[in-house]
């Protein structure tokens, strides 16, 4: 390859890392630490993307993936998160308390849509909990 060529693949690539670098700082694509940006993507408080790695789990199992280092985060309206509601993301010292507690409880309080589903990524798990669900002081 000509070294006129291999310079302008070069440059062309940096200008699309550098285009798609700034889509994910404004625009549907862009990181929302902590939350679900408009393209649905869900990242973690440090900006971490996480997918869905598993739709339901049940309250014991919540309980095990986060003794086993799990982060926690909720939303109690059961919108699942991306419905204008910004999820909670509970320090380690409230999550250590709360499993010490238990495991989580369906409660049907409000009526709200209720489930558990967990999230990975960047080489960690994220127990979510949706709506009803109380665990200890953290949720409803």
């Amino acid at each position: 390859m000509p070294k006129s060529r291999k310079r302008k693949l070069n440059r062309d690539s940096a200008a699309a890392l550098a285009a798609t670098t700034s889509e994910r700082v404004s625009g549907r694509a862009a990181i929302r630490p902590g939350t679900f940006n408009l393209d649905g993507d869900f990242f973690t408080p440090e900006g971490g993307l996480i997918r869905r790695a598993r739709a339901k789990v049940t309250p014991g199992e919540a309980t095990t993936l986060v003794r086993l280092g799990a982060r926690v985060a909720f939303e109690g309206c059961g919108c699942g998160g991306g419905g204008g509601c910004t999820p909670s993301w509970p320090d380690p010292e409230d999550i250590a308390k709360t499993v010490a507690a238990g495991a989580p409880r369906f409660t049907n309080k409000y009526g709200s849509p209720t489930w558990i589903d967990v999230w990975t990524g960047e080489g960690e798990s994220v127990v979510f909990l949706h709506g009803d669900v109380q665990w200890g002081n953290l949720a409803e």
